[in-house]
């Protein structure tokens, strides 16, 4: 009897802790325990990357019997490379953190708000080199098989290069102020889905060289078949070398009728330029005419010190 007494009492002793923790917590006493509401999350990560990400229209013009066919927009690097997306600062510690909280809203109008920053040690992203192409049928990926616009590094015959990039793309922050965005699901009481802030410095501060192509086909004598377009170096620059291009009153989300990106009131200034501007066949000598007219460049354009004031971009699907 009394060997039981013990074992019983053996028994409460050390369960005793375990009951206790499997306790509930209100919210207030859940509060005080983490120091806040809601959940952070640290993610350490310094480079990004992927071979090929595409957008895909699955049935073309449906009111065309010629262009009725699967296709897709596809962003990659040229002969096959990946397209990375590089941290400037990144090291063992979190790139950028996420804080999750929800909450019930007035009138019952429940949402979930993540708040995502960079880490401060974070001073730019870095871009590689990687071009836009449009795939046709037999290149466009389906839900059940993943294709691809390349055979080895070679395009496929399907495939037409759209526009390039052909150097880094260099993002720097502004310190202390890097780019963060607030994202709400559920009622968005902040008015957006997606709430962007912080600043940025410069993008392509050397400038990008970028070329945008369209390809004339001759399908009598491909010999004869030529890539004419246009090609600049593009450079952006905050006006406000202290404080950088605020994004803070930038937004973006799905509205009515599709996805919509744009800002309320006025933006801060930025001076833009394009250098170097050529027009004609790409790739030719400033010796080639084209129709009597010489094939080279037409100069610099840029503006200093431009804004924008409630710009409203929206993409709808046909």
């Amino acid at each position: 009897m009394k060997k039981n007494k013990i074992l019983g009492c053996i028994s409460l002793f050390c369960f005793a802790p375990i009951a206790m923790a499997m306790q509930p917590m209100d919210d207030q006493s859940l509060s005080a325990t983490t120091g806040q509401d809601g959940i952070n999350i640290g993610v350490g990560v310094n480079k990004v990357e992927f071979k090929q990400a595409a957008l895909i229209d699955k049935d073309g013009i449906a009111s065309s019997t010629t262009y009725n066919n699967r296709a897709s927009m596809v962003i990659a690097g040229s002969n096959a490379t990946p397209v990375s997306f590089n941290f400037t600062g990144g090291n063992s510690d979190p790139t950028f953190k996420i804080v999750v909280d929800t909450d019930g809203g007035a009138n019952n109008k429940a949402f979930a708000n993540l708040a995502i920053s960079f880490a401060n040690q974070i001073t730019g992203l870095t871009i590689s080199p990687f071009s836009i192409y449009l795939a046709g049928t037999n290149s466009t990926s389906t839900l059940n098989s993943s294709k691809s616009i390349f055979t080895g590094t070679t395009l496929n015959s399907d495939v037409k290069e759209l526009l390039r990039v052909g150097s880094n793309i260099d993002v720097s922050f502004i310190s202390g102020n890097a780019p963060k965005m607030n994202i709400q699901l559920g009622s968005a009481p902040q008015g957006h889905m997606i709430q962007f802030g912080g600043a940025i410095s410069s993008i392509c501060n050397g400038g990008c060289p970028i070329t945008i192509v369209s390809n004339y086909v001759d399908t009598q004598t491909p010999a004869n078949s030529y890539s004419t377009g246009i090609s600049f170096n593009l450079s952006l620059k905050a006006t406000d070398t202290t404080n950088g291009f605020s994004l803070n009153n930038f937004y973006s989300g799905v509205e009515t009728g599709g996805f919509v990106f744009g800002n309320t009131g006025t933006s801060s200034k930025l001076d833009a330029g394009l250098s170097n501007v050529t027009l004609g066949s790409t790739g030719q000598s400033n010796a080639t005419v084209f129709n009597g007219v010489q094939n080279g460049p037409i100069g610099n354009i840029g503006a200093v010190g431009a804004s924008v004031t409630d710009l409203k971009v929206k993409i709808s699907g046909m």
